[in-house]
């Protein structure tokens, strides 16, 4: 799968959990397959952020290995894994680069748009996604992608919009994506009703799916039913999803509802001992 494909399975809001009957907070979670790093503050950063040697043009290349389509394919291909590895700057380049080689197409705007929401170009981002779309007018990854910037912009409506649009196209390969991200922007809207038939439909799409998992666990909690939530975790669990500080801290909260001291602690010590400077660890607090 090449990076951009990555990218473009990686498109998915983050934003609170449910509150439980106790007040407390819980995160959203995404895997590491379906995370997103793309929008800066207040998303969760999973992707690379300069961690590995800066490589330049000839060495990037090398390890692409696979020629282009077009140079303004080789440009989209860069800047996507100049985004991976942190690389900001390059990767902005070279999107522009895709661009100027190719007006026409949609994965150079869609890339452009992508690297301008990193820096915090909202108007620039918003303008590539509108290009993207009006060429590629059913392509779900773009109207997904758009949908999330709409949402973070409180334009709850039209990130509906294009949700469902992408959510139109019967060859989408991950619809439960684009549910996850119109669950949690009906959340954010104060709309909890909707949010949860959204996770129940990316369910129904994908039983497996950590993140709808994990969140109607967290909803179930914040409604007093810590047994419906012992099952959803179950289910995440079982699936091979990861055990993350996230999902470990909801857990101890479902065992401490449930009255099981014992399993609640042995959660926690676990959370302790494999993500001992996690933040979850200061709300672990009964």
């Amino acid at each position: 799968m090449t990076e951009l494909a990555l990218i473009h399975r990686r498109m998915a809001l983050t934003g609170p959990l449910p509150t439980d009957q106790a007040g407390h907070q819980f995160r959203f979670l995404l895997p590491t397959a379906l995370a997103v790093a793309l929008f800066g503050s207040g998303c969760t950063t999973l992707l690379p952020s300069g961690d590995k040697d800066d490589l330049d043009d000839h060495d990037l290349q090398v390890e692409l290995g696979t020629a282009p389509e077009s140079p303004a394919d080789l440009y989209v291909n860069m800047a996507s894994a100049y985004l991976q590895r942190g690389q900001i700057d390059a990767a902005l380049t070279r999107a522009k680069q895709a661009v100027r080689e190719d007006r026409g197409s949609a994965r150079a705007r869609y890339m452009l748009a992508i690297v301008y929401q990193r820096i915090g170009e909202h108007a620039d981002a918003e303008k590539q996604f509108q290009k993207a779309v009006e060429i590629d007018a059913k392509n779900p990854d773009y109207r997904n992608a758009w949908g999330v910037i709409l949402c973070k912009q409180a334009r709850y409506r039209e990130a509906d919009e294009q949700f469902q649009k992408a959510l139109d196209n019967p060859l989408y390969a991950n619809p439960e994506v684009a549910l996850a991200n119109a669950a949690d922007c009906a959340r954010r809207a104060g709309d909890t009703v909707k949010a949860e038939r959204y996770w129940r439909q990316a369910l129904e799409k994908n039983p497996r799916f950590g993140p709808a998992l994990l969140n109607m666990a967290g909803q179930n909690l914040a409604n007093g039913d810590a047994q419906g939530a012992r099952g959803y975790m179950a289910r995440y669990v079982a699936a091979g999803n990861a055990a993350t500080p996230q999902a470990l801290l909801l857990a101890v909260r479902i065992e401490r509802a449930l009255g099981n001291t014992a399993a609640a602690k042995k959660l926690e010590t676990s959370l302790r001992q494999r993500f001992p400077d996690a933040t979850e660890i200061m709300e672990l607090a009964p």
